[in-house]
């Protein structure tokens, strides 16, 4: 039996070092052994001494058996010891079992065979010395600290590790439990908080006291969390847009209670704003809160982490929104109802989550500080990466690649005008809530697990559009696309150039002589009619993330609009096999280099060696006959030079 322990361990070392490089990272590709298996319920039960900084418990998880298997896989940081595994279920009784141990992942054998449907029922007692965070909460671990009072303040990250980091669980977006219960056990004079409703506290022993809690809906396993302090309590009730009275819970340090107290209606005033936007609060079953922790914030599920933020607290920004308090909050939508199947979705959270706070800064000020906020976030076109790539990825590479804060933000911006405000508003609930008239989400019954794919359908279902051509270029290509604008005696043609030669339906928004006007874009083209003197302005109000547009003359290319400085475009298509076109453009005559690298610094061809007019130029790259990978097209043009990454595919 050990033997075959073995046989699976190797194998499974050797399949999760090929498929998730970032072993440590929360998410990846899915090992078969763990698709397996769906988690219905969590039962964590721990004690922390933040005198030893040292944890010890169990933790209990109900699985219903999806395919049959014959071992099961958990994971938990190998920084934590276990000290014994028990199996039951529905016909054997709870017995000891073989584990190992290795890698961040607990193989424990299965000595009888469990079929599909089944429930198996698993116990892992553990112990040990917690990884700690060296800066929460972009990096995971527990936060050991002091209140400025002396008396302990104990907290926990794991956004990008995952749960795993200091309590065992399938650690994958793609599963989360039913519901959970958690106990948390402190010194005596301190208290315990944690997500979902509070079911009561009592005394072990002379120095101990156990807190309570139970999730009533299914959570993401990085949104478990704690929070020990000698807290005061603040307790209130909002009446929500549902009709329903959520009880609010906030836990705060004695040294900040009455500035806590005076700054409650910024956070009700925040509360609101979001009902109205995104539908009713997920989780008035439990409750909405936060506390405060030892670093500066996290989107925990019912309960957020509301810090010190660059050494502010209880304080608007200057755009009048408690930032901390309010992007967190917005995660409760965006993350926590609504959670990316996959970290490749990212965009689903982080900036559905980034644009409310657009949303929110027009509510309180108007349309031109709503785009002063945006244009203060506009991401540059520089990404390896799509914003939703088509393959699984861990938490970290997805938010250490995809920027899909501001660049998630901005596509909603662009859908926002794409759609036209009555559509666009109605799809944020809709996306939400795709029963508008079911909000009741007790039990947790609307939580739901989402994919790009998921959402551009529903969008479709309640604009009643065919999205492919937006989703495709916004979500699925790396670089923004932009204009071609070619314009002659009377007349100015506008075609939109994309990665992948997609049709873009999306209108243009131009100034023609300071009038505002339209361009309606028909298969990726449109036209307009020009006087005999004219000035075009493209997307004044700025709503589109798009690259600059390439103004081109059909008639002379004395005509050709002045330009103002050196510029390399993207190429496209990109990916592209075998052929693909790069533009740029130079503001006076030049000598220009346009030459193709390998990955390794090599020349392996040269597109351009020759002095050329001012003016925008475009060249085409044949690579048949080139292997399959990334190139570099670097253009040198006196003492100007840029570089670009660029994908053959076979």
């Amino acid at each position: 039996m050990k033997r075959r322990i073995l046989i699976i361990i190797t194998y499974l070392i050797i399949m999760t070092m090929m498929m998730n490089p970032l072993s440590a990272d929360s998410g990846g590709y899915l090992l078969p052994q763990q698709a397996a298996y769906d988690v219905t319920f969590y039962d964590l039960d721990l004690e922390i001494d933040p005198q030893t900084e040292t944890i010890a418990g169990s933790l209990f998880m109900q699985a219903e058996i999806v395919d049959p298997i014959d071992s099961l896989l958990i994971h938990l940081d190998n920084r934590l010891t276990v000290d014994s595994v028990t199996l039951g279920d529905e016909t054997h009784h709870t017995l000891r079992v073989d584990f190992l141990h290795s890698e961040g992942m607990i193989y424990v054998d299965i000595p009888w065979e469990v079929a599909a449907g089944n429930f198996i029922k698993a116990t892992i007692f553990y112990h040990g010395s917690p990884k700690v965070s060296s800066h929460p909460p972009w990096d995971d671990g527990f936060v050991w600290e002091k209140t400025p009072s002396g008396d302990y303040w104990v907290g926990v990250a794991c956004e990008t590790g995952g749960g795993d980091i200091w309590w065992p669980c399938k650690d994958h977006p793609s599963d989360e439990p039913d519901s959970m219960a958690i106990h948390i056990t402190v010194p005596i004079g301190y208290t315990g908080v944690s997500n979902g409703r509070f079911i009561g506290s009592r005394q072990e022993g002379q120095d101990k006291m156990i807190y309570d809690w139970f999730v009533s809906t299914p959570i993401n396993n990085y949104n478990v969390t704690f929070y020990i302090a000698d807290f005061m309590e603040i307790e209130g009730a909002y009446s929500s847009v549902s009709g329903q009275i959520i009880p609010f819970y906030f836990w705060v340090l004695p040294e900040a209670y009455e500035i806590a107290q005076s700054h409650l209606p910024v956070f009700y005033d925040e509360f609101h704003f979001l009902e109205t936007i995104c539908g009713p609060f997920p989780f008035a079953s439990d409750k909405h809160g936060w506390a405060h922790s030892p670093y500066p914030g996290m989107e925990h599920q019912t309960i957020i982490a509301y810090g010190l933020y660059y050494g502010r607290i209880f304080q608007v920004n200057d755009w009048g929104l408690d930032y901390i308090h309010f992007h967190e909050l917005a995660h409760e939508w965006w993350g926590n109802l609504v959670t990316a199947k996959d970290w490749s979705d990212l965009w689903i959270h982080e900036g559905l989550g980034t644009y409310m706070e657009a949303l929110y800064v027009e509510h309180i000020s108007d349309r031109e500080t709503y785009h002063a906020y945006m244009d203060a976030r506009r991401p540059g076109n520089f990404h390896e990466y799509p914003l939703a790539p088509m393959t699984p990825m861990t938490a970290g590479e997805a938010f250490g690649y995809l920027d899909s804060y501001h660049r998630g933000a901005w596509v909603m911006h662009t859908l926002r005008f794409h759609l036209g405000d009555d559509l666009f508003f109605n799809l944020l609930k809709y996306w939400a809530y795709p029963d508008t008239s079911d909000t009741d989400n007790t039990g947790g019954r609307l939580c739901r697990l989402a994919t790009t794919i998921e959402m551009k359908d529903l969008a479709e279902q309640v604009t009643n559009l065919d999205l492919d051509p937006f989703f495709d270029v916004f979500l699925r290509e790396a670089s923004y696309p932009y204009l071609e604008i070619v314009y002659a005696f009377k007349e100015a043609t506008f075609k939109w150039i994309t990665e992948n030669d997609v049709a873009l339906d999306l209108n243009v928004p131009i100034l023609l002589n300071g009038l505002p006007q339209i361009v309606e874009m028909i298969g990726g083209e449109g036209n307009i009619r020009l006087p005999l003197e004219y000035e075009i302005v493209v997307d004044p109000d700025q709503w589109i993330l798009m690259d600059e547009p390439l103004f081109v003359s059909s008639v002379d290319p004395s005509e050709s609009q002045i330009l103002s400085k050196f510029k390399l475009y993207q190429n496209y298509p990109n990916p592209f096999n075998p052929t693909t076109k790069i533009n740029y453009e130079l503001p006076i005559t030049n000598y220009v280099n346009l030459s193709i690298f390998n990955l390794l610094g090599e020349i392996v061809t040269t597109l351009v060696d020759e002095k050329q007019n001012a003016g925008y130029h475009q060249v085409e790259w044949d690579a048949s006959g080139f292997p399959s990978g990334m190139y570099y097209y670097v253009l040198n043009a006196g003492e100007y030079r840029d570089v670009k990454k660029m994908v053959l595919i076979r």
